[in-house]
């Protein structure tokens, strides 16, 4: 795992710098004839200094991309007690949330997700709502409050928001700074969503999460071949030139969210989802974790080598020639 893929881009250099290297040694190896003749020990003389040369510095373009990756590693195996738990749900309210290919559809399956979670771990900690449709709304701070949490998610619709579209960035911010700081506990943010919109501004948000400590479960919404939106008076949601609109299932920004954060993506249609739920909480108060860490030093220290090595086998003589 990378924490800055992006970087292997540059690796795209080695083809001109391959091109330039090979140059060098045909050009070079035939200054020398005019030089030396056709004296075969010069000229296998240079044809190592090169071949070794160049490929140290390949070797350094190479470790020193990987370095600026910032590949990462397990670290030491923490074992701790859970004394608290903190769950925070983030909830796409989208129009699109309303789409059937969920029973009842997507928002009402939801809530009756959050509503079984509470029931079965409820005792273990406190509880608390996000809300995004075209921006973040904490609904819900932390808290032991039961019966709040069942007036609000009886009356839940999309209609509390005017904004259109699913900010998740925006949602996730809002659900993240609901945790309560200065308090040691096990925290769990559960996001449920079709993944329709999102956007590509996660990187940050992942970075917080991992930062504190939260665990993001994504739960994909609905199914990838897609349905209809249904308007409540027997029509459907349409678009500008009149087709009926089809909104989709987009797990790729779920799948990153929870892998990156150490949690796990599940689909709202599992009929085992409650139970791989459970499954993530766990019974014992016992938790095992192998935090991550960045593992760049090594191949910052193997660039640095190979650049000094490519410097050295240019500069030094062999076999007092050159």
């Amino acid at each position: 795992m990378f924490q800055h893929p992006e970087y292997f881009f540059s690796l795209l250099v080695l083809l001109p710098l391959g091109g330039i290297l090979w140059r060098g040694f045909v050009r070079g190896r035939r200054d020398l004839q005019v030089l030396v003749g056709r004296r075969r020990d010069y000229l296998d003389i240079f044809t190592v200094k090169w071949f070794f040369s160049s490929l140290a510095l390949v070797l350094f373009v190479l470790l020193a991309t990987l370095a600026l990756a910032d590949p990462e590693r397990r670290g030491a195996p923490e074992i701790r007690t859970v004394e608290e738990r903190d769950t925070v749900f983030a909830l796409d309210i989208s129009r699109s949330m309303l789409a059937e290919d969920s029973d009842p559809n997507r928002l009402g399956r939801s809530l009756e997700i959050i509503r079984g979670i509470m029931s079965t771990h409820g005792g273990t900690g406190r509880f608390g709502l996000t809300v995004f449709r075209g921006a973040g709304l904490k609904l819900i701070p932390i808290t032991e409050d039961r019966a709040l949490f069942e007036t609000v998610l009886t009356n839940l619709q999309p209609a509390i928001m005017t904004r259109q579209g699913s900010d998740l960035p925006s949602g996730l911010e809002a659900a993240l700074e609901s945790f309560p700081s200065g308090v040691e506990s096990e925290r769990f943010l559960f996001l449920f969503s079709d993944g329709e919109n999102f956007g590509d501004e996660l990187a940050p948000v992942v970075e917080t999460a991992r930062e504190r400590g939260i665990m993001i479960i994504t739960i994909g919404a609905g199914e990838v071949e897609g349905a209809r939106i249904p308007l409540g008076d027997g029509d459907y949601l349409r678009d500008a030139e009149g087709e009926t609109v089809l909104t989709r299932l987009h797990p790729v920004n779920l799948r990153f969210l929870s892998e990156e954060t150490e949690g796990e993506y599940l689909s709202l249609n599992d009929p085992g989802l409650m139970r791989k739920i459970d499954a993530l909480y766990g019974t014992s108060a016992i938790r095992y974790n192998e935090p991550r860490e960045s593992a760049y030093h090594p191949y910052l220290l193997g660039a640095l080598a190979s650049l000094l090595l490519y410097f050295l086998i240019r500069i030094v003589r062999w076999k007092n020639a050159f």
